[in-house]
């Protein structure tokens, strides 16, 4: 003992004691969850310690297949994993591929000069050595390491981590995709893996989480042994997309344009093999383009019904074209003459609400004016005709019309019916239904039109409130119909090549077709719960 500490040996030990255990005090005051964590047993359980160990004799392996002088032993090496003693055979492209990897120059650092591919691919693998032999210190006592908190390794940890980050920019940066014969893209993306894993482990130190560190020293241990078999299995064969010239683009551009015409002449061909069915078709839709214009001027508009339906036909047939694409031509020409076709009866529907609206918000005023004239000693009918001259469109019309068709002869209860078919207004409804009472049976019209100006007032207060309550929902639906749609839109605009492959498929039709089914149901029950029934 005396010849221990005289030699210095002892002084050194007290020395080391004494600053590991200063150390340790200085790490409780300034972060007590990894001395917590220090003090328990062992963070790595013993099959995860397996794969760290082993992981560290095939890294140091890999790195030595890839140095200038490898020794012969290489050729057939026994390595010990997980209790199990295996002879490694060196695979035959190393000899061949790793000397042209040495005399192959791919960087120049200012410091460290002209580096070699080989030398390249050297220094992530020496850094995932370190970092596995650096974990090892946080094994138990009895299993060889130090037994040393993670948390008195986080800067170890990081610089680990940030030379590693930089040895595989290098290899970016330096193009080595297709090197160590074909399987440096698989080995980078395993590299990849393994950083993004280091970078959990300062998360996990600094959350004194032991099961997400022991996780994430195991997951990079079994990717180091992932990309260390990598070597002995045969290369991912990589083709790059095919380069298309100009000339081949323009056959394919004139073939496209052809196909289209064809399917033009094709559809002409069908329609002149059956006329019958042809002028059939033409003749219906030559009826429903009557009673469309009709509707529009029973409403007071005048519109080019054509317009209507061959406009969104004709944007959709476009849009088919600049795709380029037979299939997507002929679904988005089906497509928007299918939509064209009921364009004209949605706008109409939608026109016809929006006056029935307007037309509400007037009916007060109208009231009010019919029934001071009934008080003055004026019939309905001359009511009528001040609320057409005093009062502006759509009101005025509507009534104008009334008092027109009655003074041609038609009766004024079977005007007032014909408004009512035309005009979509609840309250109007009211009032024409007390009219036809009144002059059938008589009463008091003037306390009728009094109640129905109240309730108009009432309705006016509940509608306005409901729709504050109903924003939301509406609000909603709207959301939930068109952002897949804008999303879509979004991916065509920056994939379009493969967009247009998938959905020109038999399952991107069956998706597409899908998604729109559930996309309308979803607005549908979505816009229903906003729907308040009084």
């Amino acid at each position: 003992m005396r010849i221990f500490f005289e030699n210095g040996a002892g002084g050194k030990w007290l020395k080391k004691a004494f600053s590991l255990r200063f150390l340790i005090l200085v790490c409780f005051i300034l972060h007590p969850s990894s001395f917590i964590l220090s003090v328990q047993a062992g963070v790595l359980a013993r099959n995860q310690m397996a794969e760290v160990s082993c992981a560290v004799t095939k890294m140091q392996l890999f790195y030595y297949y890839l140095a200038p002088e490898r020794d012969a032993k290489l050729q057939d090496y026994p390595i010990k994993c997980k209790g199990a003693t295996v002879n490694v055979k060196m695979p035959k492209w190393i000899e061949t591929s790793v000397p042209a990897m040495l005399s192959n120059k791919v960087w120049r650092d200012p410091e460290e000069g002209e580096i070699s591919e080989a030398a390249l691919w050297q220094t992530p693998v020496s850094i995932i050595y370190e970092f596995l032999e650096l974990t090892k210190k946080t094994f138990p006592r009895e299993e060889m390491g130090a037994e040393i908190s993670p948390g008195l390794l986080v800067k170890e940890y990081a610089d680990i981590r940030i030379r590693f980050q930089m040895s595989l920019d290098r290899l970016y940066r330096a193009k080595r995709f297709d090197s160590m014969n074909g399987r440096g893209r698989t080995l980078l993306g395993i590299f990849n893996l393994m950083l993004r894993e280091m970078e959990s482990i300062s998360d996990a130190i600094s959350s004194a989480d032991q099961k997400r560190y022991a996780e994430a020293i195991t997951a990079i241990a079994v990717m180091g042994q992932d990309s260390f078999s990598v070597l002995f299995r045969a290369p991912r064969a990589y083709s790059p997309p095919a380069v298309i010239s100009k000339s081949q683009q323009a056959v394919y551009t004139a073939a496209t344009v052809l196909g289209i015409m064809l399917v033009f002449l094709s559809v002409r061909l069908f329609f002149i093999m059956n006329e019958e069915k042809t002028a059939r078709m033409v003749a219906d839709y030559s009826t429903k383009v009557d009673k469309w214009t009709d509707d529009f001027s029973r409403q007071f508009i005048a519109i080019k019904v054509h317009y209507l339906v061959f406009i969104p036909a004709g944007l959709f047939a476009l849009l088919g074209l600049l795709s380029f694409n037979l299939l997507i031509f002929a679904f988005l020409s089906a497509l928007g003459m299918a939509v064209g076709l009921r364009t004209p009866g949605f706008v109409l529907n939608h026109m016809k609400i929006r006056r029935g609206l307007k037309i509400d918000t007037q009916l007060m005023d109208g009231l009010i004016l019919l029934s001071n004239s009934l008080r003055s000693g004026l019939d309905i009918v001359q009511g009528f005709e001040m609320v057409s001259k005093d009062l502006i469109p759509p009101i005025s019309d509507e009534f104008g019309l009334v008092i027109k068709n009655y003074q041609l002869g038609t009766p004024f209860e079977r005007a007032l019916g014909v408004m009512e078919e035309r005009v979509s207004s609840k309250m109007l409804s009211y009032m024409i239904r007390a009219i036809v009472l009144q002059r059938q049976m008589g009463g008091n019209l003037t306390k009728v039109f009094e109640r129905i100006v109240i309730d108009i007032r009432e309705e006016s207060k509940l509608e306005e409130k409901t729709k504050a309550m109903t924003a939301q929902q509406r609000i909603q639906s709207i959301v939930v119909g068109i952002m897949p749609w804008i999303m879509l839109g979004v991916m065509f605009m920056f994939q379009p090549d493969v967009m247009i492959r998938f959905y020109t498929s038999p399952l991107g039709m069956g998706i597409f077709a899908g998604c729109a089914v559930w996309i309308a149901i979803g607005m549908k029950v979505v816009s229903s719960l906003g729907k308040i029934k009084v």
